[in-house]
């Protein structure tokens, strides 16, 4: 199978802090569709699977609108303009949870979904130290409980839909394995 041609008929909008992109294609048969996708083209995020020295994984214990229910996250967010996706892995994992992260190495990626134009990233950090002493302020919208879990138990959540990175978990998943024996 080919890819379609894109059109140049593409239109942009932004509905609360979403972007709505619009593109055209023709498709195989000749025709021509509209499809919505969310987020700019080309946006990057991260998110972090982190390890205590322990062992235990630190996770964003937060409410999420979509679902509407309280899940355990990975921390992560927005890869800024210039940034590594590792060096954003550190300062997300810093400012929503108070962490700062030892060794952080690069797992993989993937799109989250067939309409979403971003890019998520996944870094592991190990060797993750609390900092009482750092003032770390996730953003407004953003209410978040710290918690530490096992490795056993965030594999349990990615299968029991109770995060929304599972796909993350899926990719560390024989690294995460070996951390737990």
């Amino acid at each position: 199978m080919k890819p379609w041609k894109r059109l140049p008929q593409t239109t942009v909008d932004k509905i609360s802090y979403r972007t709505v992109v619009t593109k055209t294609f023709e498709m195989p048969d000749g025709q021509t569709g509209q499809f919505g996708t969310i987020w700019p083209e080309g946006q990057v995020f991260v998110a972090v699977i982190a390890l205590t020295p322990e062992r235990q994984v630190i996770v964003a214990r937060m409410f999420r609108v979509g679902p509407e229910q309280v899940m355990d996250e990975l921390p992560g967010g927005y890869v800024d303009a210039g940034e590594t996706v590792e060096a954003a892995g550190q300062r997300e994992l810093l400012e929503e949870t108070g962490y700062r992260a030892g060794t952080v190495r690069y797992l993989g990626k993937n799109h989250k979904d067939a309409y979403m134009n971003a890019t998520w990233h996944f870094v592991l950090a190990t060797d993750c130290v609390y900092q009482p002493d750092t003032s770390h302020q996730a953003e407004a919208e953003e209410h978040i409980e710290t918690q530490l879990i096992s490795i056993d138990q965030l594999i349990a959540n990615a299968r029991e839909d109770r995060m929304t990175d599972a796909v993350g978990v899926l990719i560390a998943y024989d690294e995460l394995r070996a951390l737990a024996n």
